[in-house]
C-alpha cells in the first residue's frame, strides 16, 4: 500500500463541501464525480448499481433555501425557509414525473427515475455524450443549411410534444442543446421548476441569457409555447448568422435586431429565414403560439411576388409538414406579376409576410393571399400535407384493426392455455393432496410459523429504524439551532473591507452575508464615518458560514436619531446594516441578495453615490450575468 500523496506547500487541495463525495449512494445509484453545479442544484455522474450503466443525476439543492448537514442530508437553512424549500422541491419531482412519461420523444433527455433521499428529490437521466451546440459554435462561427435541418426539425418535434404534455422548457440556449457525433440534438436543463422558485421567494434570483429569454420571462406576464419559440428562433438565429440576437429588453427601448430576411444568408429557403424573423418577435401576441403554428411557416420554400397586394381573409390553418430548410431548386423561385423585374430588397415584404402569417398559423385564424392567388408552394404543401395526413389516417385504422384481431387471438389462446394448465393442476393437486395431506399439512403450519416471525422481525427493525431516524432528526434540528448565533454590542471599526467589523470589547470579526467584499480605503472611510457619527449598537444573527466555516451574519443597527438606551431598542426600529451600505452606495449587494439590496443598489447607481461614480456600466453588466 503506498502512502497517500502530500500536497506541496502553499497547494491546498480543492474539496467541495456541498456536493455528495464519490461512492456515496442514492438508493440504487452510486456517485461518481460532479457534472455541474449551480444556485439551484447539483448534476452528478452515477452508476446504476442494478443494472451497471451510467446515468446522469440530478439532485434539488437551491443554495438560497437550503444547506447539507453530516454530509449527505439537506435541510432548509432558517425554519421559515422551509415553506420554500418544500414547496421548490414538489415542483422539482412534479417536473420529474413529467419528463418521465415522455418516453423516447424526439430531441428532448430520457428521464429513467425520479426519487426523494436525503430530505431533498433526484431525477435520473440519460447520460449522454457529445459537445453542446454553443462549443459548435464557438469553434467554426455558423452551421450549414444540412446542419440547421438536421437540429431543426427533431427539435420542434419533440417540443411539440412536451407542450402537449402541459410543459415549457423555458431556458433555450445553444449551451442546453447537446449534439452527438452525427451532429443529432438533444434539449437538455429544463428549468420549470427553477423558475417556478423564482416566481415564489425573494431568496432567488432569476438569472437569464441574453439574447435567448423572451420579454414575458422578464416580467408576470404570462408565458407558453410561444416562450420556448422565442428562445429556439434565437438559438436558429445564432446558428444561422453567427451572433445573438440582442435581448429583449434592450429591443423594447432600442430595437437594432437585424432580420435574416434582411440579410439572406445563402444557401437557406426564404421561409425558414421568414420563420425565424417571427418567432423573435418582442411581443408574444405578435409571434407563433405553438409549434405546429410554426412549422408551416418554416416550411415555405418561396417568397410571393414582390408587387403582390396583401390581404386578410379567414381560412382553416394548413396541416403541418415537414420540410427542408434549404434554398429550393431554380424552378421553384415564383415569378413576378406582370412579368416585371423582381425588386433587390424585400425586407417590408418578408415583414408584412411575417406579421400576416403568425397571425393565421399561431391562433389568429387568418393568413395573407396575393390578389392574384395563393401562393402556389403553400397550395402544393397544403395538398400534399392532406394528403399525407389521410394516408397517415387509414394506415393507422388498418394497424389498429389488425393490432385489435392479434389481441383477441392471443387472448383466445391464453385464455385456452390457462384452462388447460388449471385443469392438469387441479388434477395434481388432488393427487398430491390425497396422497401426502399430513405432509402438507405440518409444512403449512411450519410456513406459518416462519412467516409469523418474519412479520414479528420486519415490525421491531422497522420501529428501530423508526426511532432512529427520529433521533437523527432531533440531532440535526438541535445541531441547526445550535449553529445560530446572536452577538450585539456597541460598534468598534470596520477591519479590511466594508465586510468585516468588530464590536467594541469583543476581539471576534463578523462578517455580513449579501454584499460583496469592496477593499477600497476611501470607501471603507466614508462607512467608517457613517457609524461613528454617534455611537451606534449593533445586533447580529448568524445566517450561513463560509467553506473554511467562518460564519456570516446579518446585522441590524440602530439609527442616527436614536436615543439611549441604544441596546434596548428593539429589531423592528433599527435599519438593516448591509442593505444601509448598499444603499448609501458603498459596497455592491451579492447576486443572490433580497430584493430590496438590488432595487437600493439601483437607485444609489442612479445617484452615482461613491462606489458608483467609479464603476462603469459594462462592469456592472457583468458582475452578476453569469
Amino acid at each position: 500500500m503506498t502512502d497517500p500523496v502530500t500536497p506541496p506547500p502553499g497547494n491546498v487541495p480543492e474539496i467541495d463541501y456541498v456536493a455528495l463525495r464519490a461512492g456515496q449512494t442514492i438508493g440504487r445509484y452510486e456517485i461518481v464525480s460532479v457534472l455541474g453545479q449551480g444556485g439551484f442544484g447539483i448534476t452528478y455522474r452515477a452508476r446504476d448499481i442494478q443494472l451497471g450503466r451510467e446515468v446522469a443525476i440530478k439532485e434539488y439543492l437551491p443554495s438560497a433555501l437550503a444547506v447539507r448537514q453530516d454530509g449527505a442530508t439537506v435541510l432548509p437553512r432558517t425554519t421559515k425557509m422551509a415553506d420554500d424549500f418544500g414547496w421548490g422541491r414538489d415542483r422539482f419531482v412534479t417536473e420529474g414525473r413529467t419528463l418521465a412519461t415522455l418516453h423516447r420523444v424526439p430531441a428532448i433527455v430520457q428521464v429513467f427515475d425520479f426519487l426523494e433521499a436525503n430530505g431533498t428529490a433526484y431525477i435520473v437521466m440519460e447520460l449522454l455524450s457529445g459537445e453542446t451546440l454553443e462549443d459548435r459554435l464557438k469553434r467554426q462561427g455558423t452551421l450549414t443549411p444540412d446542419e440547421v435541418d438536421r437540429i431543426l426539425w427533431p427539435l420542434l418535434d419533440g417540443l411539440e410534444q412536451v407542450h402537449a404534455a402541459g410543459f415549457l422548457h423555458r431556458d433555450i440556449k445553444p449551451a442546453n442543446i447537446l449534439l452527438n457525433a452525427q451532429g443529432d440534438p438533444t434539449l437538455i436543463d429544463f428549468g420549470a421548476a427553477r423558475e417556478a422558485m423564482v416566481g415564489r421567494t425573494s431568496a432567488m434570483t432569476a438569472i437569464f441569457t441574453p439574447g435567448y429569454a423572451a420579454a414575458e420571462q422578464m416580467t408576470s406576464a404570462k408565458q407558453g409555447p410561444w416562450t420556448d419559440i422565442y428562445g429556439l428562433a434565437a438559438t436558429l438565429y445564432n446558428a444561422i448568422a453567427g451572433k445573438t440576437p440582442p435581448g429583449a429588453f434592450d429591443r423594447m427601448l432600442d430595437d437594432g435586431y437585424e432580420p435574416l430576411a434582411r440579410l439572406a444568408p445563402k444557401g437557406f429557403s426564404p421561409g425558414l429565414l421568414a420563420g425565424v424573423d417571427a418567432g423573435l418577435a418582442v411581443a408574444a401576441r405578435d409571434r407563433p403560439q405553438s409549434i405546429a403554428g410554426w412549422r408551416p411557416f418554416l416550411g415555405m420554400t418561396a417568397a410571393p411576388a414582390a408587387d403582390a397586394t396583401m390581404m386578410m381573409t379567414k381560412a382553416p390553418s394548413p396541416v403541418p409538414a415537414r420540410h427542408s430548410v434549404l434554398t429550393p431548386a431554380p424552378d421553384a423561385t415564383p415569378s413576378t406579376s406582370m412579368g416585371g423585374p423582381a425588386p433587390k430588397s424585400r425586407t417590408g415584404l418578408w415583414i408584412a409576410l411575417a406579421v400576416v402569417v403568425v397571425a393565421a398559423l399561431g391562433g389568429g385564424g387568418y393568413y395573407a393571399t396575393a390578389m392574384r392567388g395563393p401562393d402556389p408552394e403553400m397550395v402544393k404543401a397544403q395538398t400534399a400535407a392532406a394528403a399525407a395526413e389521410e394516408e397517415k389516417r387509414k394506415f393507422q385504422e388498418e394497424a389498429q384493426k389488425l393490432r385489435a384481431e392479434k389481441e383477441a387471438a392471443e387472448q383466445r389462446r391464453a385464455e385456452e392455455d390457462a384452462k388447460a394448465k388449471a385443469d392438469l393442476e387441479a388434477r395434481q393437486k388432488a393427487e398430491a393432496e390425497a396422497a401426502t395431506k399430513k405432509q402438507l399439512e405440518d409444512e403449512a403450519r411450519r410456513k406459518a410459523d416462519a412467516e409469523n416471525a418474519e412479520k414479528k422481525r420486519a415490525a421491531d427493525e422497522a420501529q428501530q429504524k423508526a426511532a432512529v431516524e427520529a433521533e437523527n432528526k432531533r440531532k440535526a434540528e438541535e445541531e441547526a439551532r445550535k449553529a445560530a448565533e446572536l452577538v450585539a454590542g456597541q460598534f468598534d471599526h470596520f477591519g479590511k473591507t466594508l465586510m468585516v467589523l468588530t464590536l467594541r470589547n469583543n476581539p471576534t470579526e463578523i462578517r455580513l452575508q449579501g454584499i460583496d467584499v469592496i477593499d477600497e480605503p476611501g470607501l471603507r472611510q466614508a462607512g467608517v464615518n457613517a457609524l461613528a457619527a454617534k455611537p451606534r449598537n449593533l445586533r447580529c444573527r448568524q445566517t450561513d458560514r463560509l467553506t473554511d466555516g467562518t460564519p456570516l451574519y446579518r446585522c441590524l443597527v440602530t439609527k442616527l436619531d436614536a436615543k439611549d438606551p441604544l441596546a434596548d431598542i428593539p429589531d423592528a426600529d433599527r435599519v438593516d446594516l448591509a442593505l444601509a451600505l448598499v444603499r448609501g452606495g458603498l459596497v455592491l449587494a451579492s447576486c443572490d441578495a433580497p430584493r430590496a439590496y438590488a432595487d437600493a443598489e439601483d437607485e444609489a447607481r442612479g445617484k452615482s453615490l461613491n462606489l458608483w461614480s467609479m464603476m462603469k456600466p459594462a462592469e456592472y453588466r457583468r458582475r452578476c450575468a453569469r
